[in-house]
């Protein structure tokens, strides 16, 4: 009892006084400040033999559910290995169950907008980019496996009901991310079934009707716990800021592990939600005048009709076999399934209007129909052996997809003038799709890897991870009557160096090519050439003693030829530029318990340049800084009160969309600004907790993206109340 009330009156984590006395740059890791004793070596009985520590590790060993921390101990984003975040030669941010819950982070731009250097590019209402450290992230993964997005862009709400934690590694992940930008990977780790019932529910109301119900049922299915399962549901449906635009979803998960014996679990799971939004934008608002004079619009205004929609579906099964040989040595291999249909009706206003009579905007209507379909099948091992009187880690695997895409867009009553933007009341008569052109795309892209990595534990205090994937991508068909045609074989190594300073500190340096096929077509009708990129990164990490708080300093540099850039809307597509450039910069993380009760999770990204081969700046849509801060405070005072609060602030960004008759350039601008949210929840008893939340506290406005020419306002004020019933 007396360890415990001294644990319990302990002084603050040591490290703490330091971000003071400190400057930023240290005060993102942590000291070497002793947070509890541990008995000499000397005091044991010499007659004792002393074992080597035994670490077995499997996925519930980094769940953050329950845990009511903003940090976990281990990931396995960057090598498939169980690290710790300083163990791992990138950076590495982890946003868990506790956070989500506390800010209401229900999918997954809200989510990324809280991650430091991630600027989520909302170009519209459903249809969105994630930039990381300047180029877009086209690597989205569940569990550590998935596919690139096929057209590298997320379309539809992406719903987190179903995720444990999402991890967020920075710069390429070219052991296991295969292909894709060399920017960062966004690895969503699901909900898994518990040995021990629980059942939670909630209910939300927020501003503009927006509400929201979900449960969560874990539980043993036999009396032993060797079978359990996990249902997972929730439902929403609200308007929003925008005027006319609305959005219902509908999720439903399923999970069932059993384990068939005392080393094999065999998991099944199903996931589904499907969307429907209501007048959604397909574009979003001009922005200049041909004077090159910026518009003012109302934070509310959007050029969607009342007919417009967007609907989504997206399912996916899977089937999961893993088995521990013993002695360290470990296979798992994975079935993933996945179905996506997406049903919609656009409205795009092309053009730009003159400034006096409010006259130049064009209609661009069109129905569009896509389903794709996905496969993928992944093995991987990993594994102990002894080199040179020493053990160290092995990884290794294949991984084989194949993605059918099959679209269809009909464009009709194109080109026809709008009235004046001074008057037009932004409703169009509904097209007569029936007699429209048809323009369609049909292609199978198919991608085969195989990989290998092993973690060499030179000394006790030096690491060395390294490793290689062979690549081979094919891709087939046509693409709104351009072929879809690529073949492509790539090899992509990596290699990181660990040096253990002390039992707190590390430093490390990192290495990574990637490559990425993407299919954007230029003015004329011909691909542009495959990205090609590497990433460089040298760092320290720091760990307080217990692990509960983890911090980052980085200095970076990625490279990317090739990257396809928005150069004009042309025929009913955007055309693409290819563009050469790199960026160099350096960012701030920590995450953790900062004091008894205080979750923080922060960090500082800033990008010195991003500039091509000729010296010119480029990419100037993306800020050149960005500062996120997420905390909350458990009350002491007050038993099972707790507020918080989070801060997203980013630099000026601008765009050059051309220039006038006169020859000047226009330049559109989004100053710095800041938003702030705030958080209080309070915990009735056991089973009850009530909340509140407030998002953008200051009605700040501003635009989401100028990733293109057009934009539109992101969500003003809005108040929300919640109600979770656990068991």
């Amino acid at each position: 009892m007396a360890a415990l009330l001294n644990g319990l009156c302990a002084p603050p984590r040591a490290f703490v006084p330091k971000l003071i006395r400190l400057s930023i740059l240290s005060a993102v890791v942590v000291t070497t400040g002793s947070l509890a004793e541990t008995p000499q070596r000397g005091s044991l009985n010499r007659s004792i033999t002393t074992l080597q520590p035994i670490h077995a590790v499997n996925h519930e060993s980094a769940v953050s559910e329950g845990t009511e921390g903003y940090s976990v101990p281990l990931t396995s984003t960057s090598a498939r290995m169980p690290l710790s975040p300083r163990e791992t030669p990138q950076t590495i941010n982890v946003v868990t169950r506790t956070q989500m819950d506390d800010f209401r982070l229900d999918n997954a731009t809200s989510l990324l907008s809280t991650v430091p250097g991630v600027f989520v590019q909302q170009v519209e209402t459903d249809r969105n980019y994630y930039t990381i450290r300047g180029y877009e992230a086209t690597n989205f993964q569940v569990d550590g496996i998935g596919l690139q997005f096929s057209t590298e862009e997320q379309m539809g709400d992406l719903d987190m009901a179903f995720y444990d934690r999402v991890e967020v590694l920075k710069g390429a992940n070219g052991l296991l991310s295969h292909t894709g930008n060399p920017s960062g990977t966004v690895n969503f780790i699901r909900k898994r079934p518990t040995r021990d019932f629980s059942a939670n529910a909630n209910l939300s109301y927020s501003s503009f009707a927006t509400r929201r119900s979900g449960v969560d049922i874990s539980s043993p299915l036999n009396g032993s716990g060797s079978v359990r399962g996990r249902l997972i549901g929730a439902y929403q449906k609200g308007n929003s800021h925008l005027d006319r635009y609305g959005l219902a979803k509908q999720i439903f998960g399923a999970i069932v592990e059993a384990d068939l014996g005392d080393r094999t679990t065999l998991t099944l799971g199903h996931s589904h939600q499907k969307n429907k939004a209501k007048s959604t934008m397909w574009g979003a608002l001009p922005l200049y005048y041909t004077d090159g004079s910026p518009i003012d619009y109302n934070v509310s205004d959007s050029t969607a009709p009342e007919w417009a929609y967007w609907n989504t579906t997206d399912r996916t099964s899977f089937v999961e076999l893993a088995h521990d040989w013993g002695a360290g040595w470990s296979t798992k291999a994975t079935l993933i399934y996945r179905k996506i249909t997406q049903d919609a009706e656009h409205f795009f206003v092309d053009g730009v209007p003159d400034r006096v009579t409010g006259l130049g905007l064009l209609s661009w209507p069109t129905k569009y129909n896509r389903y794709e379909r996905q496969r993928l099948a992944d093995v991987s091992t990993t594994g102990k052996y002894r080199l040179g009187g020493r053990e160290h880690d092995l990884m290794f695997g294949i991984n084989i997809s194949r993605s059918e895409n099959y679209m269809t867009s009909l464009a009709a009553d194109t080109n026809i003038p709008l009235p004046s933007i001074y008057i037009w009341n932004r409703q169009f008569p509904h097209p007569d799709f029936g007699n429209a052109d048809l323009g369609f795309a049909d292609f199978t892209d198919r991608k085969t890897t195989a990989f290998i990595a092993t973690r060499l534990n030179v000394t006790d205090a030096f690491k060395v991870i390294g490793g290689a994937n062979y690549t081979r991508v094919t891709s087939d068909g046509v693409l709104y009557k351009y072929p879809h045609y690529f073949r492509r074989n790539k090899l992509s190594p990596y290699l990181g160096l660990i040096y253990d300073l002390n039992k707190n500190y590390s430093v490390y340096a990192s290495y990574t090519g990637i490559f990425n096929p993407q299919f954007r077509y230029n003015i004329h009708g011909e691909l542009v050439p495959a990205i090609e990129g590497r990433n460089y990164e040298l760092g320290l990490k720091g760990e307080s003693e217990d692990g509960r708080l983890t911090g980052s300093v980085a200095l970076f540099r990625a490279e990317q030829n090739y990257t396809a850039e928005v150069d004009k809307f042309l025929d009913g597509l955007n055309r693409y530029k290819p563009v050469d450039s790199r960026s160099t910069g350096f960012e701030l993380t920590m995450q953790g318990e900062v004091l008894p009760g205080l979750q923080v999770s922060t960090g500082y990204t800033h990008l010195f340049s991003i500039k091509d081969q000729s010296g010119n700046a480029v990419r100037e849509y993306v800020p050149k800084s960005t500062i996120t801060i997420a905390a909350s405070y458990a009350v002491p005072s007050v038993h099972g009160l707790k507020v918080g609060a989070a801060v997203c602030w980013q630099s000026e960004i601008r765009r050059l969309q051309g220039k006038t008759p006169a020859g000047i350039d226009i330049y559109t601008k989004q100053k710095a600004y800041a938003v702030t949210d705030l958080m209080a929840s309070y915990e009735l008893n056991k089973h009850v907790t009530v909340g509140t939340n407030v998002k953008n506290v200051f009605n700040k406005k501003y635009l989401t993206s100028l990733l293109w020419g057009q934009s539109y306002y992101a969500p003003s004020r809005s108040v929300g109340m919640n109600v979770q019933l656990k068991y």
